[in-house]
């Protein structure tokens, strides 16, 4: 059982790396989308205010990003930790 020691070692780097830059990713990526969406804004239509539904959405899909890639990034590498199946023999 300890052939897959590494790969879980490699998993929980992986985990620990990505939470650990997911306070910095997560806020900065929510300013980028935001900051992209006030120049399409001000570019398209000036006058109007921006849309709160348009930026709840935003702010969801990039929190929703970051968690589905950490699921499955570590889906993926847990995958090569689960034996194969084998035949039985009758």
């Amino acid at each position: 059982m300890r052939e897959n020691r590494g790969l879980a070692a490699a998993i929980a780097i992986t985990s620990l790396a990505f939470l650990v830059t997911l306070p910095f990713t997560i806020p900065s990526t929510i300013w980028l989308v935001i900051f992209v969406y006030a120049i399409v804004k001000a570019i398209g239509s000036a006058p109007e205010q921006a849309d709160p539904a348009a930026l709840l959405i935003a702010i969801v899909a990039v929190v929703t990003f970051f968690t589905l890639a950490i699921s499955v990034a570590v889906s993926l590498l847990g995958r090569a930790m689960t034996p194969k199946r084998r035949k039985r023999r009758s």
